[in-house]
């Protein structure tokens, strides 16, 4: 089965942010664990870069706009790739493919007869990119950017019919209510709704960074209009067929709760026009908060580097980190005491612990090797019960988004597996040889569990589960099919198996008086 997934892409005005890296780290956890599941992925990521707001701050900068464009998005990709994003492509907004996209269904919608030329005065932000009506305005500001000011912008535009689509857009979210979640975000969404969709801008005029839009000299195609369309030529849209009927429609839209309107009332409305189906889903994310200051993002000046987080906690670890602590439903405060802490009780501790003392009692008490499956007493078959429950307890939270709960079904088993070892004592019952078999069957146990505990943390930390695996000498999660390897007694007898060095050394943390 073809699963498409995408986050959305990320304005290139300034370096990224943690709060970038929490976006695509739940986005590659689900590519991956759909790929683990068989399915046929393909995910996209990338960078928004015809906004008007960078354009002023290449030019604040000194710099060509094209030249700071590329300058950023590429420390984006640097973030991507350091912190292991299994992007099938990164998408960037002047790409060739993307502007001949956006001409062709810039050109539909003229044909489909939802294209005008109207006057236009209004309040912009250059923040968001958006224009605000007064009454959505806190205090004259835009509530998403309090710092910036509020630009009336006077202009002759092309608009799109948005009002047209009001009716279908209902009748899309009665027949289909899951298109937007979770159902907070589906309820402001509903909600706008109800109170009218208004035509909206989908140019701007004498601008000279941007997409031209088509047979229009002196106007540019309005950058939310732009940006969007990237989810349909990141698969071939307008360039290659084939490609784009393989993978379209997207089963799943990954993005921040401060653009649902964008993605669950503009977006559908453009597709309806240019008569390409809709997407499945859109899945709305909450934002981080850290330390009482507020929301993590550039507007606040609250920011976190991701690229000097990877190289602090480890690229596998500061994904665990951020999908731990910040379930992806809501906004969820975090802070550096929080990370340390969460490292030390759940790697160090937990898995470190777990995958340490395994290897090395079937070093000292198997000869290296995996023992032979013996009948074991209740704490084998509490284990062998816990590792099932989890199996399924994950793939549920998975597929419903629930990384954090699925995060946290896995460390079940790695709690439930260590408090094994504590209830068998594999090393006080190897003083005792008529024992042998039950040491067997602790041993076997806990390596099967850790064995299961490799595969299912995949998605969220690929080399760590690479790690465990080759330790065990078990197939690697990336290339094992899943069927074969998610369930008890896999593990053979006589299997060697390798120490190596400490997954995750435990912090000192230094204590305040």
């Amino acid at each position: 089965m073809k699963f498409y997934i995408t986050t959305a892409i990320d304005y290139v005005n300034d370096r990224p942010g943690l709060h970038h890296g929490y976006e695509k780290t739940g986005t590659d956890a689900l590519a991956r664990f759909h790929r683990q599941r068989g399915d046929d992925v393909y995910f996209l990521t990338g960078t928004d870069e015809n906004a008007i707001r960078n354009d002023r701050a290449a030019k604040e900068a000194g710099i060509p706009t094209a030249a700071f464009v590329a300058q950023h998005a590429a420390e984006f990709k640097q973030m991507c790739d350091l912190w292991s994003i299994s992007y099938d492509r990164f998408i960037r907004t002047t790409d060739a493919d993307h502007v001949a996209g956006v001409q062709e269904f810039v050109r539909r919608w003229v044909a489909n007869d939802d294209v005008y030329l109207a006057k236009y005065e209004g309040l912009y932000c250059t923040g968001c990119e958006v224009f605000y009506e007064e009454t959505e305005l806190i205090d004259g500001r835009c509530p998403l950017h309090p710092t910036r000011v509020i630009e009336r912008v006077s202009e002759e535009n092309f608009f799109f019919r948005l009002s047209k689509y009001q009716d279908r857009l209902k009748e899309l979210y009665r027949k289909q209510p899951d298109f937007c979640e979770p159902e907070i975000r589906r309820n402001e969404v509903l909600g706008w709704l109800e109170r009218g969709l208004r035509d909206v801008s989908v140019s701007r005029q004498n601008q000279s960074w941007g997409i031209p839009f088509p047979d229009q000299p002196g106007h540019t195609v309005y950058v939310w209009f732009d940006a969007l369309i990237n989810y349909v030529t990141g698969v071939g849209f307008g360039t290659d067929e084939a490609k784009f009927t393989k993978w379209w429609p997207c089963d799943l839209h990954v993005i921040g709760k401060d653009i649902t309107r964008f993605h669950c009332i503009f977006w559908p409305a453009m597709l309806m026009s240019a008569k390409v189906e809709l997407p499945r889903r859109v899945y709305a994310h909450g934002f981080l908060e850290y330390a009482g200051l507020g929301r993590l993002s550039r507007s606040s000046g609250n920011m976190i580097d991701p690229i000097a987080a990877a190289q602090e906690w480890g690229s596998d670890a500061i994904r665990y980190l951020v999908l731990r602590e910040a379930p992806f439903g809501k906004d969820s405060p975090i802070s550096t005491e929080q990370f340390n802490a969460r490292f030390n009780a759940d790697l160090a501790n937990g898995l470190g612990n777990l995958v340490a003392r395994t290897s090395n009692m079937v070093e000292r008490y198997s000869g290296g090797k995996v023992p032979e499956a013996k009948s074991g007493g209740p704490s084998e078959q509490t284990l062998h019960a816990t590792a099932e429950r989890v199996l399924r307890d994950h793939d549920e939270a998975a597929r419903r988004l629930d990384l954090a709960d699925a995060l946290g079904a896995i460390f079940a088993l790695v709690e439930e597996a260590n408090k094994h070892f504590q209830r068998t004592q594999p090393w006080q019952l190897a003083k005792d040889p008529t024992r042998a078999d039950d040491v067997s069957a602790s041993l076997y146990a806990g390596v099967e569990a850790l064995r299961l505990i490799a595969y299912l943390l995949y998605p969220y930390m690929p080399g760590t589960s690479e790690r465990i695996a080759e330790q065990l000498g078990a197939p690697s999660p990336r290339t094992a099919r899943w069927q074969d390897v998610a369930k008890w007694g896999i593990a053979r007898a006589g299997q060697p198996l390798r120490s190596g060095p400490s997954l995750f050394p435990r912090l000192e943390i230094a204590k305040t008086a």
